[in-house]
């Protein structure tokens, strides 16, 4: 009894001394959200005849550098990269490069500077010094957006040259000032020496501050500037040379058809079979944004060649034919809406190009199962689509029954049966628009309608002043006004080095709301 005691009181003894070692994690108090502080930099700030080739920023705490690369913009640029390295609570940054005379270089670390525990950034400091006697105080400030969407440009850098650099300047040599367009595209190139300049916008791949890559997105103003004039009005567009380099991406081989993707949509084509003769190879040829389709005669399997020819582009291929399965049936590729729009055709859209339409076996019939008059003919912008039109618009539901060899493809296969039921909406269930546009000095246009993302729903191509967009389903839209200056019927790019910007783009900065049964109208005033 008296061991069984003396155990328990030295077992409970080692538990109360484990229970008083355990280590509990303080409580209390708030995040540091505090930037660390500059306490010192050796030169200091706004030196005059700066000689040194090194400076030294001492903190209140122990900091580290973050993202420097991407976060460093220095102007002028230097050749060479800042070495630095951490020493205590202090930065020391070494100069590399052979600083100019007389110039004022401004060195903006953005958020790169952060403290050690919590990573709290220095926003936006910088360290300005002269070689010269004074510090230059001059500037330019102004916006940057994309030329056709006229979005904030916010990755842009700006570049500024002197007046008399050559042109090919801005693809050679660095710059000599630079600055970074803030999230809303804004820049303010600050610290200038008085002078006349070029200035450009750049979306640098490279990170190098040179045009020197042509998926680079660029902007020029086509005047010079001087820092006096600057009203902070500036605006400029940045643009994107079109892709010109064609070629096949991908292909492949279907039963009787050959699909090509090409990088770019090309316009037409032409095919020709390489050492070999087949008459009448080629039965049809489809296009589809970048995809085209040559659909080819009935032929064993056999490996051929062929050339593919377009504007600027030529090429050769090698594939093997795939024979069409004799069973293989014409067939619609998508079922019929269940709603069918009343003020346009019907569109059947087979699996393989159509070459006649038997309209005796197709039958059309109302709610009341009475025939209802239609016409059917092959959509000429399609080879497998036929439109069908009906003449007289029917309430409730309508009954399609497409008979055997209705159709015949070009192969001379031909479909099943099919039977869909669906029905028509009326004008009530869409809305109307009238844009009517005022004080317009702009002569050849392009006004284009887009959904609520921007994607292009209608257009037209006139110098009218009023425009109609009818039928339109219950949604936001929005409006965009293109200066067609070459009358070519669509948006041009710009071209530095022939002097041209881009066409002018104009977006109607209200979104417009239509709703069923309603007729819009718009008065857009364009201003000067």
């Amino acid at each position: 009894m008296v061991k069984t005691l003396k155990f328990i009181y030295v077992l409970t003894a080692i538990v109360l001394v484990s229970a008083c070692a355990q280590v509990v994690a303080p409580t209390g108090g708030e995040r540091d959200t505090t930037p660390p502080e500059v306490l010192s930099l050796v030169p200091k700030n706004q030196s005059l005849n700066f000689s040194s080739t090194s400076f030294a920023l001492e903190f209140d705490e122990y900091v580290v550098l973050r993202n420097l690369k991407e976060q460093l913009l220095v102007s002028p640029p230097l050749k060479y990269s800042l070495e630095n390295k951490v020493k205590g609570k202090s930065l020391i940054f070494t100069i590399k490069d052979t600083l100019k005379e007389n110039t004022t270089y401004v060195f903006n670390f953005g958020n790169s500077i952060v403290d050690l525990n919590e990573g709290n950034p220095l926003s936006n400091f910088q360290y300005v010094f002269s070689t010269g006697p004074v510090i230059d105080s001059l500037s330019i400030s102004g916006k940057v957006v994309d030329a056709f969407e006229l979005t904030a440009e916010k990755e842009a850098v700006l570049l500024l040259y002197p007046s008399n650099s050559e042109d090919s300047a801005v693809s050679k040599t660095l710059p000599s000032y630079v600055s970074r367009a803030n999230e809303d595209g804004d820049f303010k190139l600050t610290n200038l020496t008085c002078s006349e300049y070029k200035l450009f916008a750049l979306v640098d791949k490279n990170d190098n501050y040179l045009y020197d890559r042509a998926d680079e997105k660029f902007g020029f103003l086509s005047t010079t500037i001087t820092p006096e004039a600057d009203t902070g009005e500036i605006k400029l567009f940045t643009f994107a040379l079109p892709d010109e380099k064609q070629f096949i991406e991908k292909q492949e081989v279907f039963p009787n058809s050959l699909e090509l993707t090409f990088k770019l949509a090309p316009q037409k084509i032409e095919f020709n079979l390489l050492d070999t003769v087949i008459n009448n190879f080629v039965q049809q040829i489809e296009y589809e944004e970048n995809k085209v389709k040559i659909w080819y005669k009935k032929t064993a399997a056999t490996k051929l060649s062929a050339s593919i020819n377009g504007a600027n582009f030529s090429d050769t291929i090698k594939f093997t034919t795939a024979v069409l399965n004799d069973s293989a049936k014409l067939e619609l590729k998508e079922e019929l809406k269940s709603v069918q729009n009343y003020f346009e055709p019907i569109s059947l859209l087979f699996n393989r190009p159509l070459s006649e339409i038997n309209k005796g076996s197709i039958r059309l019939f109302d709610s009341d199962s009475n025939s209802m008059v239609f016409s059917i003919v092959l959509d000429p912008s399609n080879v497998k689509n036929a439109l069908l039109k009906v003449n007289d618009i029917s309430e409730g539901a309508v009954t399609l029954r497409i008979l055997p060899n209705a159709f015949e493809d070009i192969y001379g296969m031909t479909n099943d049966s099919v039977t869909a039921l669906f029905s028509f909406n009326t004008a009530e269930d869409f809305g109307n628009l009238f844009v009517r546009v005022k004080e317009m000095e702009l002569q050849n246009l392009i006004i284009q309608l887009t959904d609520a993302k921007g994607l292009v729903l209608e257009e037209y191509f006139s110098k009218d002043t009023l425009y109609t967009f009818k039928n339109l389903n219950a949604a936001n839209y929005g409006l965009k006004l293109i200066s067609d200056d070459n009358k070519n019927q669509q948006w041009d790019t710009g071209d530095y080095y022939k002097g041209q910007q881009p066409e002018s783009v104009i977006i109607y900065d209200e979104v417009i709301d239509i709703r069923q049964n309603w007729d819009k109208e718009i008065i857009w005033i364009i201003k000067p």
